[in-house]
């Protein structure tokens, strides 16, 4: 720590370095208390369709119309994702969970839990989803463990449906 660092922390009472033994899983804890809508993240590569369970999801800018989405690298959707050029991030509607969690599950027909929109051909859009965001591949970044695409938005469909909320490791209802 420099001499400047040590008189901003004595003066502010905080300090950069942190404790001597951090737990990351008491991170996962804190962060599983926070409310987050659920989103199915797809893509087709070659005709395939990829697609994975995301609440790692944000809006980044709307002049340029910008959201970005997380995928761990564990993730046996990864090698598509860190390739394709458009994706769809699909906002789940509320009782949408099952679709959410067989999304989520490994080794298994993704899309057979779902019906597609059929008027976007090469990305796929699920039908009743609350919202769908369709948009080319602006930029990739590897953050930590996770891979963060940026999508340039291109469309959008909503409906008036309530979102699909994921809080505490359960799915909640907004009141």
């Amino acid at each position: 720590m420099t001499d400047i660092d040590t008189a901003i922390n004595t003066a502010t009472g905080s300090y950069l370095e942190s404790p001597a033994e951090f737990d990351p899983a008491e991170l996962r804890r804190a962060l599983a208390h926070m409310g987050t809508s659920v989103t199915l993240v797809t893509t087709k590569i070659d005709g395939v369709p990829f697609g994975f369970t995301a609440n790692s999801f944000t809006s980044v800018s709307v002049s340029p119309p910008l959201v970005a989405v997380f995928l761990a690298e564990t993730a046996e959707s990864y090698p598509a994702f860190a390739r394709t050029t458009h994706v769809a991030v699909n906002i789940l509607a509320d009782g949408q969970g099952e679709v959410a969690r067989h999304f989520a599950t490994k080794g298994v027909d993704k899309f057979s839990a779902v019906e597609l929109h059929h008027e976007y051909d090469h990305v796929p859009v699920v039908t009743g989803a609350m919202a769908s965001i369709v948009g080319r591949v602006h930029e990739r970044w590897t953050v930590g463990d996770h891979l963060m695409i940026i999508v340039h938005v291109d469309d959008v469909t909503r409906n008036e449906s309530e979102p699909l909320v994921y809080q505490n490791r359960q799915f909640r209802k907004l009141v």
